[in-house]
């Protein structure tokens, strides 16, 4: 029984690893450019700032705060790395 389920989980397992090693990359390159696009965005926050519009300078900060490394590409990788930990964990009890 565990050998039949060894055989139909390989291809499973193969296209899992390949399909994280795709998403570990984007969310590499997504966060380089979510991070210009933070920097960006915090000098135009600065500078509505100093235009006096407190209220909507401190709301873009905290847009370009979500757009840096610590923000939304960290919840993708956290999420990413919960998809690795569940298919490590099936793995192990396939073939452990």
């Amino acid at each position: 029984m565990k050998i039949l389920l060894r055989i139909l989980l390989a291809p499973v397992f193969a296209l899992l690893t390949i399909l994280i090693w795709i998403a570990t990359k984007i969310v590499e390159i997504s966060a380089v450019v979510l991070n210009f696009i933070a920097i960006g965005t915090a000098l135009g926050a600065i500078c509505i700032i100093i235009d006096g519009r407190t209220a909507s300078g401190v709301a873009g900060l905290v847009a370009a705060f979500f757009l840096t490394p610590f923000g939304l590409p960290l919840l993708a990788m956290l999420i990413l790395e919960g998809v690795k930990s569940v298919k490590c964990r099936i793995q192990e009890y396939v073939y452990g």
